[in-house]
């Protein structure tokens, strides 16, 4: 299966930014940006419940397991889209648009 390529984020708004900043300023014997990534990983993970019952809502309705659907968003989201639609429509996230 192919893997996508790693996210490249945009900046965080500023008080999600200083608030990160703070939690990884706390966390003592690494490097700032270090720290950061492990702090939004632990959040992540701590979250899980809440994704993987989101995700296990969608492969009930498609008849996959939530970790086949999780794969399938990762590796291939077109492709998971495209078999949801039959669902209807899953609901778009507003694009900014960086060029102004």
């Amino acid at each position: 299966m192919k893997h996508p390529e790693p996210f490249s984020l945009p900046p965080l708004a500023p008080y999600e930014d200083r608030l990160l900043h703070a939690l990884a300023f706390f966390r003592t014997g690494r490097a700032v940006e270090t720290q950061a990534h492990h702090c939004l990983s632990m959040y992540l993970r701590q979250g899980e419940a809440r994704v993987m019952g989101e995700v296990g809502f969608y492969a009930k309705l498609l008849k996959i397991s939530p970790d086949e659907l999780l794969e399938l968003i990762y590796c291939n989201p077109s492709q998971a889209q495209t078999l949801l639609a039959e669902f209807g429509a899953i609901a778009p996230v507003a694009e900014e648009n960086h060029s102004a």
